[in-house]
C-alpha cells in the first residue's frame, strides 16, 4: 500500500488523514461525512472486507435505528465486533451481504480469530452466562435515585437562596454534584439499546444522540488517534496530541484547564447548535434536546427566585456540573502521559484492537467494587471500552478473565489513582516528545493484581 504523504498522519502513515478534522467548526455529522469519503463503503455499510445493505434492517435493529442510520456509508467493523456479544448479529449478517470490496480498510486495527480481542470476547461471553441476569437493576436503582434527588434538591436549592446565602451555596454545589452523577450515569445507557434513561443525559445540556457519535462511535473505537473526534473537538484549547510544534500557550493548558472544563458543556452545546444552523442536514437535534430546559423551568416554578436569578443560578450550576463531568471523564484513563496518542510510535502498523485499547488507558482504581462510583465516575474504564454495551454492574465480574488474558498475551492493564491521573493528565497537555510502544515501554506503569481488585 502506498504511504500517505500527509505529515499530519504520524503514527499510521499508511492511512489517510480524516477530512474536516481541522475545521474551525466541528460537528459529529461532518465527522461521519469524512468517514464516508475514506472508508470505501460505497454508500453501504462495510464490515471487514464485505459490503452490506442494512437499509431494511434499520427499523428492526434491536439496538435502535440511530446506530445504523448514522453509520450509513462507513466502515463499521469495530462497532460490529465490539457491540454484539450474543452471536445473533453474526447469524443475520449474510442476509444483507452485497459484495466483497478490494479497497484497503482505512484503520490499522485487526480482529484475528486467534488475536487478543476475539479470544477475550469468547471468554467474556461464556462468563456472562454465569452472571445473575438481574444485575442491571443495580444501575437502574442508582439512576432513578439520582433523578429523584435532582427533582428534590433543585427547587430546594433555589428556595434556600431566598433564606440564607451559605445554605443556598452549599445546596448549589450538592445539586451540581447530583446532576454530574446523573449525567455520567446516563452515559451507561446511551451505549445500549434505546431506553428512556438515556434521555437523562440531555438534562445537563449535552446530547445523547450527538454523543452516540462522538463518544460511542468515535472515541470508544479510535481512541487517541486522529479519528477520535473528542480529541479534535477539544482543540485548540486542550491539545493532547504530542506534537513537537505544540505552543507554549497550548502547554499552559496544564494550569488553566479548570476554566476550559467549566465551559465545556456550554461550548459543546453552542457548537452543536451553530452546526445545525449552518447546515440543518448536518444535525443530530431532536425533541430530547429540549430537556435542557427542564432544570431551570423546574427550579423557577418550585423554587421562589425570580426568572433572572433562576437563570443565573442555573448558569452557575452548569459551570459546576461541566467542571466535574469533564474532569472525571478526562481522568478516567485515556489522557495519561503514559498512554498512546497519535504522534507516538505504535507497536506496529497494524494492531489488535483490544491491545490498542490497553495501550490507551491507565485505569483509575481508587475504589474497587464501589458500584456507585464506577457508574458515576466513568469507572472500570478499560472493560467499559472493550465491551461498551455491558452494564457497569456486570464489569467487576470480568476482571479475573481480563487480567489472566493479558498475561497470556504478555500485556497488562495499567492502573493509577485519581490524583495521579489528574497530574498525568496535565503532563500530557505539556508533552511534546513521542512515546515508543515497540519495546518495553509499558513496564514504566504500575501493574494490576487480582488481590488489589479484591479477588
Amino acid at each position: 500500500m502506498a504511504l500517505n504523504t500527509d505529515r499530519r498522519q504520524i503514527s499510521f502513515p499508511q492511512l489517510k488523514y480524516p477530512p474536516f478534522r481541522d475545521d474551525e467548526l466541528k460537528s459529529t455529522i461532518r465527522w461521519i461525512k469524512g468517514k464516508q469519503i475514506l472508508d470505501g463503503a460505497e454508500g453501504l455499510w462495510r464490515i471487514h472486507d464485505g459490503l452490506y445493505d442494512l437499509t431494511e434492517f434499520i427499523p428492526s435493529h434491536p439496538g435502535g435505528a440511530q446506530w445504523i442510520q448514522f453509520t450509513k456509508g462507513t466502515d463499521i467493523t469495530e462497532q460490529f465486533e465490539t457491540h454484539h456479544l450474543k452471536g445473533i448479529a453474526e447469524s443475520l449478517l449474510p442476509k444483507y451481504f452485497v459484495r466483497k470490496t478490494t479497497a484497503h480498510r482505512n484503520q490499522p486495527f485487526t480482529f484475528h480469530e486467534d488475536g487478543f480481542y476475539k479470544t477475550l470476547k469468547v471468554k467474556i461471553i461464556e462468563k456472562l452466562q454465569e452472571i445473575p441476569p438481574d444485575l442491571r437493576k443495580k444501575s437502574d436503582y442508582v439512576s432513578d435515585s439520582l433523578l429523584i434527588a435532582f427533582l428534590i434538591v433543585t427547587p430546594l436549592c433555589s428556595w434556600a437562596w431566598t433564606q440564607n446565602a451559605i445554605i443556598g451555596a452549599a445546596l448549589t454545589i450538592l445539586d451540581a454534584y447530583i446532576l454530574t452523577s446523573l449525567t455520567i450515569c446516563a452515559h451507561n445507557y446511551f451505549h445500549r439499546a434505546d431506553n428512556w434513561r438515556m434521555y437523562l443525559f440531555n438534562i445537563s445540556g449535552l446530547s445523547y444522540a450527538d454523543w452516540r457519535i462522538s463518544h460511542s462511535m468515535s472515541h470508544h473505537i479510535y481512541t487517541n488517534t486522529v479519528y477520535d473526534v473528542e480529541i479534535s473537538m477539544a482543540e485548540p484549547f486542550l491539545q493532547y496530541l504530542p506534537r513537537r510544534d505544540k505552543s507554549i500557550w497550548a502547554q499552559m493548558a496544564a494550569f488553566y484547564w479548570p476554566i476550559i472544563h467549566s465551559f465545556s458543556i456550554i461550548g459543546m452545546a453552542v457548537s452543536m447548535y451553530l452546526s445545525a444552523l449552518q447546515n440543518p442536514k448536518e444535525s443530530t437535534l431532536e425533541w430530547s434536546n429540549l430537556l435542557v430546559l427542564f432544570g431551570p423551568v423546574w427550579m423557577y416554578f418550585l423554587g421562589g427566585l425570580s426568572l433572572a436569578w433562576t437563570l443565573a443560578l442555573w448558569f452557575v450550576m452548569t459551570l459546576l456540573t461541566s467542571l466535574q463531568f469533564v474532569m472525571f471523564g478526562l481522568t478516567a484513563g485515556h489522557h495519561s502521559h503514559l498512554n498512546f496518542f497519535e504522534g507516538d510510535t505504535p507497536r506496529s502498523e497494524s494492531i489488535d484492537w483490544g491491545i490498542h485499547q490497553l495501550d490507551t488507558v491507565v485505569e483509575r482504581i481508587d475504589t474497587p467494587h464501589d458500584h456507585f462510583k464506577s457508574l458515576t465516575r466513568f469507572g472500570d474504564h478499560a472493560l467499559h471500552h472493550l465491551f461498551p454495551t455491558l452494564d457497569h454492574a456486570e464489569l467487576k465480574y470480568l476482571y479475573p478473565i481480563l487480567i489472566q488474558h493479558c498475561e497470556k498475551f504478555e500485556s497488562k492493564l495499567r492502573v493509577t489513582n485519581f490524583y495521579s491521573s489528574l497530574i498525568s493528565h496535565c503532563k500530557q497537555l505539556i508533552r511534546k516528545k513521542p512515546n515508543d510502544f515497540r519495546g518495553s515501554y509499558l513496564r514504566l506503569s504500575r501493574d494490576i493484581s487480582l488481590r488489589k481488585l479484591g479477588f
